[in-house]
């Protein structure tokens, strides 16, 4: 890449090619970009940012038919003028990518392994991930790509997370935190990006467990990442039974669980696992194991509005 310092560059993009309505009918089309209307809405209300390419608009839909016509061309577009309108104001609102990208961007990529395709946005993307900086890119719902998906251009192969919805972008920022070699600051920084259902307590330090950041950081995200996706879910599926709630995190790849009878029966032990909160004391009487014999996350039963407490980064809390 050009001089341009990594903090030029965007993280979330448009992938044009997405916008190949071919083979289509014209009810799957109006859903598709009413949908991306509504990721944008999103986007929009979480405050981030979408960019494109600046050449958009000339990108060919169907045979003949631009994004222009697509949008602006009454007689031509499928599309009904409320659902034109309101993607074609949309997009006017977002910046362009290319006015701070460097000169060699690909533009044609292949795929997971399809045949090559003109997406200048995604050799973006691809040039973005040789320099350490994930970008994802969103796509019309009629694409058939989603999650982290195969690219290769002439730059070089890698693995571009693409998506359709704002939830999907928790594990884009996952990937982020392990892949690009952020700091501890940094990566409770992305926090709430990545872990919306997890409340982080003040507290929480990478010091406090035995070893380093670098090397806990991706066993710190993988239990992080199941407590977030499935501690609720399972816990109200197992109606409260801890060993099912344990079978399913594991199933994850973290094991976790709730303390012994024993360990719960003494409040001198059971004290080392309360956490103030908000105003008030927090048990966090289930923990994740980093490994067999040290390193542990605990953490809560679900606290009102269903979002779990992160309370202890330990080497290991003394039990009964």
């Amino acid at each position: 890449m050009r001089d341009a310092t990594v903090a030029d560059l965007h993280r979330l993009v448009l992938d044009e090619s997405s916008f190949d309505l071919r083979g289509h009918s014209r009810e799957q089309v109006v859903d598709a970009v009413e949908k991306f209307g509504d990721l944008l809405a999103d986007l929009r209300h979480r405050d981030q940012s979408i960019a494109v390419w600046s050449a958009l608009y000339e990108v060919e839909c169907d045979t003949g038919l631009l994004l222009h016509d697509l949008l602006f061309d009454a007689e031509r577009s499928p599309l009904p003028r409320d659902v034109r309108a309101r993607l074609a104001s949309a997009l006017t609102k977002l910046p362009a990518w290319d006015d701070t990208a460097p000169a060699d961007v690909p533009l044609d990529v292949e795929i997971d392994g399809g045949d090559p395709v003109f997406a200048p946005t995604i050799g973006y993307a691809v040039l973005a991930a040789a320099r350490r900086h994930g970008v994802a890119c969103a796509v019309l719902p009629l694409a058939r790509v989603c999650g982290q998906v195969k690219v290769a251009t002439a730059a070089g192969t890698t693995e571009i997370h693409f998506f359709a919805e704002a939830a999907e972008l928790t594990a884009f920022w996952r990937t982020t935190m392990v892949a690009e070699r952020i700091t501890e600051t940094e990566y409770f920084r992305r926090w709430a990006l990545a872990f919306p259902s997890l409340v982080r307590h003040d507290s929480l330090s990478f010091s406090a467990f035995d070893g380093d950041f670098a090397a806990l950081c991706a066993p710190v995200t993988t239990a992080l990442s199941a407590i977030n996706d499935q501690f609720v879910t399972a816990l109200a599926d197992a109606k409260g039974q801890p060993h099912e709630v344990e079978r399913v995190l594991r199933t994850h790849g973290v094991v976790a669980t709730r303390e012994s009878v024993k360990t719960r029966g003494s409040p001198r032990h059971m004290a080392m696992r309360d956490v103030e909160h908000a105003g008030r004391i927090v048990r966090c009487e289930w923990h994740a194991k980093l490994e067999p014999h040290r390193n542990r996350i605990h953490f809560s039963l679900p606290l009102e509005g269903g979002r779990v407490l992160i309370g202890l980064f330990v080497e290991h809390l003394a039990t009964a």
